[in-house]
């Protein structure tokens, strides 16, 4: 498994001991999930998180030059490695539920749902992370006291659609390459190419960007739903990536291979 993290700030995004004299952080985590398919079961072929700070009750403008946010992408090298994968994103999941104000997920219920169908070895404990949002997911219109706020960003915005549409639809320019029914088809591609061991036709880059990509997307999203994030359209979620996370996949975000959104 590849893990990519830049938490982006001094203190760790759900881990910092808040010092007296400073308010408490508040945060907002976008997530997104690639599957692909083998011998009939799902296969995970990247996950990410993302972690923007938000104030608790004002908008706050987002700008590519001004963008600023932690991440942590997850991607396999290797078959195998989906429930290495879940154990970290539960981590997070548990952390994000507790300690963020905003939890925004593109199809979040059909994610948590295969996620919560995978096979366990024996004697594996369920995945507390997992339970509890999709708990919490079953009535977004409910919170309880001290967890974070729902945002399904394919549905709570009309009717459902692909993360790259409704992105367009408010304002937001997505990364062509990622958009459609493109970022689907190359995560099954890739996970043909890791199964079958062709390991040229396999991008670490392409899976991390496309997570990445969609996790920003979703996070952006989730913020202008709960009105805490607003913009100037159209923003170009290209030119936030390549200024915050270029680094997660420099052949596509350093430019190399990825042309910006026309």
């Amino acid at each position: 498994m590849r893990e990519l993290t830049n938490l982006g700030w001094p203190e760790t995004p759900f881990g910092s001991v808040t010092r007296p004299v400073q308010k408490p952080t508040t945060w907002l985590t976008g997530l997104s999930l690639l599957w692909g398919e083998a011998l009939d079961e799902p296969v995970l072929m990247g996950a990410a998180a993302v972690f923007m700070k938000i104030h608790r009750t004002q908008s706050s403008p987002v700008s590519a030059p001004l963008a600023n946010f932690g991440y942590r992408v997850l991607v396999p090298d290797a078959m195998g490695q989906t429930a290495e994968i879940v154990r970290h994103l539960d981590v997070v999941l548990v952390q994000a539920r507790r300690k963020a104000q905003v939890i925004a997920w593109q199809n979040g219920a059909d994610d948590l749902h295969v996620l919560r169908q995978l096979p366990r070895a024996e004697g594996e404990p369920r995945h507390p992370g997992v339970t509890a949002v999709a708990d919490g997911w079953k009535d977004r219109t409910t919170r309880e006291r001290g967890t974070a706020r729902c945002v399904d960003t394919s549905h709570d915005f009309g009717p459902a659609g692909l993360i790259s549409d409704t992105a367009t639809a408010h304002g937001l320019e997505p990364v062509k390459s990622f958009a459609g029914s493109q970022q689907q088809e190359s995560a099954q591609e890739a996970c043909d190419a890791l199964a079958e061991g062709r390991t040229a036709d396999y991008s670490v880059d392409a899976l991390a960007g496309s997570a990445l990509s969609s996790a920003v997307t979703t996070a952006l999203l989730g913020g202008k739903h709960t009105e805490r994030l607003h913009w100037e359209e159209p923003l170009s979620v290209f030119d936030v990536l390549s200024q915050v996370a270029w680094e997660a996949a420099p052949s596509l975000l350093g430019g190399v291979a990825v042309a910006r959104s026309e």
